[in-house]
């Protein structure tokens, strides 16, 4: 009854801030820890590196004439013509007619024509110049709301005439000065005009369709979610600077350096098939916008951003206001659980804080995957829940302390209540060494399908597929350390001792497999995408026991047999394979188990090289072809570490499965590699991610 209570009284405060949650006071604290989130989590590896910005900044200033002659610009968009660029934009509004003479246009727009250029204008809502041609795209809309315009300031008609299209930058901050989002269409008389980074964004994919229905905005194969009039909520990658950058005067000087022989100041190779932004980054032009990361970002910069989210479909996703709702409920209705499941307030009241605590951390991770979770006032739902519920149970159970204090041991496990009885040593840090087996296991390209599914689905999906694996995990007398996501940690040897725990960790690998394979007929008959699963094993000494801090601890192995194994889950995806396991594993296991010895690697953290193996089969399981199989790829592999690449390619490519044909492209490349000096080639091949 109480917790019913409870519940009511998180309902009644989800519902009444809900009511309050869009006054401005909630809106900026909500992008206050939306920029927070963006400086916890910088991206800069992220970043498009095909994008390069030419700026002219305050150095370029001091060494080129000013205004900057048009013959200027033509002239290194000439010779980034010449060394390969794919598409370039000018972030500079050239509105007026050269000051230096009438014919610089002329040859600026003349060179313009020759690649694909993007040149800026500025939409207006009052009176202005009328909206050229060429700043329209044909777009096919379905009950799509836009911003409007009536008028533009263009470039000067001899350069407008240059551009394949024009791309406006004309837009709006949010409230609190801040840019995190950019319109993508506006509305005009004449048509749909696109803004600058979509119209770049277009020229850079060689033209496609471009389409919007409701909140989606399509470019070719891309498909972004929008938000407002059509407007994309930007992923910021770091900091100013993220993007790579050339001064102006350096291509200048590279002119220069062209035309008098000299050797060229800037590395050529990075405009080759790259995305050109040119734009203003020095102070006393004006053009330095606040983002999340800096109050003084150049504008260019925020539109090579765009223009990188739009490519690569990396971007920050909104979702309407009811998920948010429906968050708030959740965290109110579990901390209202919590605070109201415990007898005693305080231990409630800190039990209670744990889903608001889980809804910040989840904001957090789920950021990083490019969706933003409303967080302040469905939080604020959960605080006041705790706050208004505690006070209720407290003028309620003032007189029950001592049936609280009766009833506390049925909240704890009767297991850990029994063992902490007769061994209360056991809560201190420490652990042992032992000759233990662990376990690591993933699905590969998780995160891609959990994009397509809804939380409900993603949920029941993973539980299912945890419940499963963990399941057999258990039967096999393993140990499960933790789940991290989709990831199973487990091991064998453990607290009870296991001379056999390389036998149960190989049978519950094969097992997991197969029950994998049944799952996944299941999966496809209800219309879920299948599962992929890779597993490393690896056995050897570790350290076992209570590990963390003097507050909180973990039963759990650590040691360097214990990052191999981790390695080995990763290294499957280099081999096509599934299950992975390393010497050790295979010496006390090859007398039940069938493996296929892979290759002697050296992973990622570690110094010596390890000789791997594919678990295939149980001994009693194997097929004449598989034995073949297995003759093949042990002859190649001997060819293919003395170097004997070519040979080795030649077998490797006649076995045909996965592996094989991997091993064989790889024989292929470092034939090529090798071909000088096959002396330094030790036959242990170096992974170079995890």
């Amino acid at each position: 009854m109480r917790t019913l209570k409870v519940a009511f009284i998180g309902i009644l405060v989800t519902i009444s801030l809900w009511g309050i949650s869009r006054l401005e006071f909630f809106e900026n604290f909500e992008r206050s820890t939306l920029d927070l989130r963006f400086r916890l989590s910088p991206t800069p590896n992220d970043a498009d590196s095909s994008i390069i910005l030419v700026l002219l900044d305050g150095g370029s200033m001091d060494r080129l004439p000013w205004p900057v002659p048009r013959q200027l610009y033509s002239d290194v968009l000439g010779l980034l013509h010449g060394w390969g660029t794919r598409a370039v934009a000018f972030d500079i509004l050239f509105d007026l007619s050269s000051v230096y003479s009438a014919v610089e246009d002329s040859i600026f727009g003349r060179v313009a024509s020759v690649g694909s250029t993007v040149f800026v204008m500025a939409l207006l809502q009052r009176e202005g110049s009328e909206i050229p041609e060429n700043a329209i795209i044909d777009i096919s809309i379905d009950s799509a709301e836009l911003d409007s315009a009536w008028y533009c300031t263009p470039p000067e008609r001899m350069i407008a005439r240059g551009a394949e299209i024009l791309g406006s930058t004309s837009d709006r901050q949010d409230p609190d000065g801040v840019f995190r989002s950019i319109r993508l269409l506006t509305a005009t008389p004449e048509g749909i005009a696109p803004s600058l980074p979509v119209a770049l964004a277009w020229l850079a994919l060689e033209c496609p369709d471009i389409s919007v229905s409701d909140d989606r905005f399509s470019i070719g194969d891309i498909t972004l979610r929008t938000f407002g009039n059509c407007r994309l909520q930007l992923k910021f990658h770091g900091t100013t600077g993220t993007y790579t950058s050339v001064p102006l005067a350096d291509l200048t000087a590279a002119l220069n350096a062209r035309a008098t022989g000299q050797p060229c100041p800037v590395d050529t190779t990075i405009f080759n098939g790259a995305i050109v932004l040119f734009g203003y980054a020095a102070p006393a032009l004006y053009d330095l916008k606040p983002t999340p990361y800096s109050p003084q970002c150049p504008g260019v910069e925020v539109l090579a951003t765009a223009v990188d989210n739009i490519l690569n479909e990396n971007y920050i996703r909104r979702y309407p206001s009811w998920v948010s709702l429906m968050i708030a409920l959740v965290v109110s209705l579990l901390s209202a659980f919590f605070l109201s499941a415990v007898k005693r307030i305080p231990l409630g009241a800190l039990l209670a804080a744990l889903p608001t605590l889980l809804l910040l951390a989840a904001s957090l991770l789920l950021f990083r995957c490019g969706i933003w979770l409303e967080t302040v006032w469905p939080a604020t739902s959960g605080i006041l829940t705790i706050l208004a519920g505690g006070i209720f149970l407290f003028s309620s159970e003032n007189r029950r302390k001592q049936e609280i204090r009766n009833a506390f041991s049925q909240y704890l496990s009767p297991d850990v209540v029994a063992q902490v009885t007769e061994h209360p040593e056991t809560l201190v840090l420490g652990g042992d060494k032992r000759n233990m087996t662990v376990f690591f296991s993933d699905i590969w390209g998780f995160t891609g399908i959990s994009e397509k599914l809804s939380p409900e689905e993603l949920v029941s999906l993973i539980n299912r597929y945890l419940t499963t694996m963990t399941d057999i995990i258990l039967e096999t007398g393993g140990t499960v350390d933790k789940f991290e996501g989709d990831a199973i940690i487990a091991f064998w040897g453990a607290p009870l001792r296991l001379d056999d725990h390389a036998l149960r960790a190989c049978s519950a690998a094969l097992r997991c497999h197969e029950a994998h394979a049944d799952m996944n007929n299941q999966l496809v008959q209800e219309g879920y995408s299948e599962l992929f699963t890779r597993i490393g094993l690896s056995t050897g000494d570790m350290v076992v026991g209570n590990m963390g801090s003097s507050r909180r601890f973990d039963y759990t192995v650590m040691g360097s047999t214990v990052n191999l194994g981790a390695r080995l889950e990763g290294a499957n995806k280099v081999y096509g394979t599934s299950i992975m396991v390393q010497e050790d594993t295979f010496r006390n296991a090859r007398n039940e188990f069938i493996f296929r010895e892979l290759d002697t690697i050296r992973v990622i953290g570690q110094q010596e090289p390890v000789t791997v193996y594919e678990l295939k089969c149980r001994r009693h399981e194997i097929t004449e072809e598989l034995e073949s199989a297995l003759r093949d790829y042990s002859e190649a592999l001997i060819l293919y570490r003395k170097g004997d690449f070519m040979d080795a390619e030649r077998i490797f490519s006649s076995t045909g499965d996965t592996t094989s044909l991997i091993m064989a492209q790889r024989c292929r490349k470092m034939a090529e590699e090798y071909s000088d000096d096959t002396g330094k080639w030790d036959g242990v091949f170096n992974l170079s991610s995890k």
